[in-house]
């Protein structure tokens, strides 16, 4: 029997009318599901989500909708599609646990909701389940065509798939919690199985959905025989690429020697690592040479590196590109990523929403995204970072509210997910030494690091934040520089706060373009472009050996190859210090290089509201005190392990209750690694004989909340603005004013401003006032050219000329 109720439609160019029977779209979406499944005991479930999730469209409500739909013009959405399926789900499975995990799927596929809701005290299941109108006919019609004893199969299937998933977190919770939480709580694992099974449908259904309305076949996921071609041609090209390298520096022989440790360590059944090499040692290579000879070992479906800061990112997407040997293989993304052809773009932005790449260069923003964040697009990726290979770049970088949430999801991905995690960095954090909800023990992928650390000193770290007990002014931090150059001729300056590197800048002006010094400035006031060009001025002037001082915040501290002989850094912690660093005597061009840790005055800096840096001066201090007491009990080096040992004690014992992400719903504080665990803050409110009623119930996430809370960087107060930098910038910003160009040409053009768009907050955009102005509707207001100079960026004042023709 054919099925003629319409699950999608299109017309072509004709006019003629294509549709999609609901059986045809239902089936389809259970196959891609089930064949992309990262872990076999999600197939079965998958299917069935599949199979069920749009079952509500063979209402009748549903189809006079979508009849009109092929005539007028109607409003998406308006009519439930997706009840349908929950409410097959009960009538096969009911009461039990995996009607639940079905049903959560299947309402959410076109938005993520809570569990349980935090503001009507109801069970989102139960709530939907009750509207009993949006199923009429739809059991009646859905048998038709779909085979009831192939359904039961699916779910006795399922049934004993999600039984073991279930004994499997209990068994983990119990071998490894020698007290509550101290790994994780059933009710965080589970709901990250949700979000996987959840990111399969999403994934499926708008698969399956653009293929019929393109008229294309649905893809064939890549299966392991092609995926293991892939990793054997990279293996070959990455080891003939090592062996090209030339030797540059007397470092060379240890980097050979940690590369091929880390070689190695992929051939070994271990699925949580730690790289702890120091800056300078080559970490991007060697751990893509162990993700590759891992992928291959243990069949894994992708290589994912994460990386904290842009900088970084370019400069690695880059360098793993040339050594793979294959861009095709290597989607990048982030936000900065440009594409002039429309269908490229198109292309590119639908790899980024399911990472259907082989491997998969990234940011730390997009991919905890990906486990957090409400959004659809973000949860449709999901299923990929399973059974993966995934490789944390600078893991010191973490925000602390997101800590143990990060900790529980590397549990989960390393102990459930199939995947392996390797957290790489100079400074390990002790994520895994926590009082709860810590980390599970990492393998140490080098062993020797304390002799690798002694071979790849470089520098000598120098505390001088006892020189002025109440720290340093502008004027006294220009006097300490300028002293410096008496003995060397290219220094580098790190402060915490762009207004300070501002006026340190100035100060230094008339005093550098008298004695024949370069003078540079770098801050996040800069846009992208700028910062680019400076970069290139700043590494042009120290290969030719002149004169340079560059004044900077942290923005230069990662991913940026520049080599000093001298560099001056605002006391920090002790992972920005050894970051820092890392941009002195990088490449063992001289025989020493130093590092001063100076401590700016509370007038000259004003990090008082700024609790991050504020804190890690705070445990920093304290490091430095012992230093100075027992130098002995730290080698004499504040980059030795034991120094950094005790400052992520102390920082860490700091910080300990923001670690779970504190944040604040209808006036209740709570936090989001409650929110998605067992919401004991908001279930522990209701009357008791509904606790007891609902004890047994699966699902008490509160998903949505959490996600829509849920920010790795926060965005309160940040504004874009694009700046009229050069001529390109100044030519896309007329096409966005010229209400005659097409849409794809806008398009275009907001793709171009992206290196020229600076973030501000909402302080600087009032000093700004009418500086500021708008393009129509789009996000952004354009910067007046008079308040933007290639020194120092955005300005609160007009410039004179010669700034803005720097």
């Amino acid at each position: 029997m054919k099925d003629t109720y319409i699950a999608h439609f299109y017309k072509d160019e004709n006019g003629t009318i294509h549709i999609q029977p609901v059986f045809d779209h239902n089936s389809h979406a259970a196959a891609l599901a089930e064949m992309n499944s990262p872990l076999p005991e999600l197939s079965s479930i998958a299917w069935l989500c599949g199979i069920l999730h749009d079952a509500g469209k063979y209402r009748e409500g549903f189809q006079n909708y979508i009849k009109r739909a092929m005539n007028e013009s109607v409003r998406r959405g308006e009519e439930d599609h997706s009840t349908g399926g929950g409410f097959l789900a009960e009538q096969i499975l009911p009461k039990l646990n995996l009607a639940q995990m079905i049903q959560m799927v299947v309402f959410c596929h076109h938005g993520l909701k809570d569990s349980f809701s935090i503001e009507r005290n109801s069970f989102y299941i139960e709530e939907r389940l009750k509207k009993i109108e949006n199923t009429e006919k739809v059991e009646e019609r859905y048998y038709q065509f779909f085979d009831k004893e192939l359904l039961k199969r699916k779910c006795d299937e399922s049934r004993q798939m999600l039984s073991g998933i279930m004994n499997e977190i209990r068994n983990f919770i119990l071998q490894k919690n020698t007290k509550k939480n101290l790994y994780g709580n059933r009710d965080f694992f589970i709901g990250l199985y949700e979000r996987t099974i959840m990111s399969l449908l999403i994934d499926a259904d708008r698969t399956d959905t653009a293929c019929f309305m393109q008229n294309r076949e649905c893809p064939i996921p890549k299966d392991d025989k092609e995926l293991q071609a892939i990793w054997d041609r990279s293996i070959i090209y990455l080891e003939k690429y090592l062996n090209k390298l030339q030797s540059t520096s007397r470092l060379d022989d240890y980097r050979r020697d940690i590369s091929g440790k880390c070689m190695e360590a992929g051939k070994k059944p271990a699925w949580l690592y730690r790289l702890t090499v120091p800056t300078g040692a080559g970490k991007t290579l060697s751990s893509l040479r162990f993700a590759l000879h891992h992928a291959k070992e243990y069949h894994k479906k992708h290589i994912i590196y994460v990386a904290p800061y842009q900088s970084i990112l370019d400069q690695n997407a880059q360098e793993i590109r040339k050594a793979v040997g294959d861009s095709d293989i290597v989607l990048e993304h982030h936000c900065n990523v440009l594409h002039e052809d429309d269908k490229m773009q198109e292309h590119y932005e639908l790899l980024t929403e399911n990472w259907d790449s082989p491997i998969i260069v990234t940011t730390a923003v997009q991919f905890l995204n990906t486990l957090f964040v409400s959004g659809s697009s973000n949860i449709r990726r999901m299923y990929n970072i399973l059974n993966s290979v995934i490789i944390f770049d600078e893991i010191q970088a973490l925000p602390v509210r997101i800590t143990k949430m990060y900790n529980l999801a590397v549990n989960f991905l390393s102990t459930f997910g199939k995947s392996t995690v390797v957290l790489c960095s100079a400074t390990q954090p002790l994520y895994d030494e926590l009082d709860e909800n810590r980390l599970l023990p990492p393998v140490n992928m080098i062993e020797e690091t304390e002799g690798f650390a002694k071979v790849f000193k470089r520098t000598e770290i120098i505390d001088v934040t006892e020189e002025g007990r109440q720290g340093f002014s502008i004027e006294e931090l220009q006097e300490f520089i300028w002293d410096k150059t008496k003995m060397t001729q290219q220094i580098l300056v790190i402060v915490n706060t762009k207004k300070c590197a501002e006026k340190v800048y100035n100060r230094l002006k008339e005093q550098c373009k008298e004695s024949g010094y370069l003078l540079f400035h770098l801050s996040t006031n800069m846009c992208a472009e700028n910062r680019r060009e400076t970069l290139a001025r700043i590494e042009e002037s120290l290969k030719n050996e002149k004169r340079a001082i560059c004044i900077s915040t942290q923005v230069v501290e990662a991913g940026v190859n520049l080599s000093f002989q001298c560099v001056i850094r605002s006391l920090a912690g002790l992972d920005n210090i050894i970051q820092a660093a890392g941009r002195c005597n990088r490449h063992g061009e001289w025989e020493i290089g130093y590092v001063y840790i100076v401590q700016m005055s509370k007038e000259a800096e004003k990090v008082d509201k700024l609790t991050d840096i504020r804190k890690t001066q705070e445990s920093m201090r304290l490091v430095l005190l012992q230093m100075r007491m027992h130098p002995q009990d730290f080698e004499n080096n504040l980059a030795s392990e034991q120094a950094i040992r005790l400052y992520y004690q102390i920082y860490l014992k700091e910080r300990k209750a923001e670690m779970e992400y504190p944040a604040s719903v209808n006036g209740i504080s709570v936090n989001l690694l409650d929110l998605l665990s067992a919401n004991e803050k908001m279930w522990g409110g209701l009357p008791q004989e509904i606790k007891v009623n609902k004890r047994n119930l699966l699902f008490k996430q509160a998903f949505k909340t959490a996600g829509d809370l849920f920010e790795v960087i926060p965005e309160d107060g940040k504004i874009d603005i694009v700046v009229e930098y050069n001529e390109e910038a100044k030519n896309q910003i007329d096409v966005l004013r010229d209400f005659n160009k097409s849409v794809g040409e806008r398009r275009r053009a907001m793709r171009r401003l992206q290196p020229y768009t600076v973030g501000i907050s909402e302080q600087l955009r009032q000093k700004l006032g009418n500086a500021l102005s708008s393009i129509h509707d789009e996000p952004f207001q354009v910067l007046s050219e008079n308040y933007y100079s290639k020194e120092i960026g955005v300005s609160e004042e007009p410039l004179g000329m010669e700034l803005l023709n720097f």
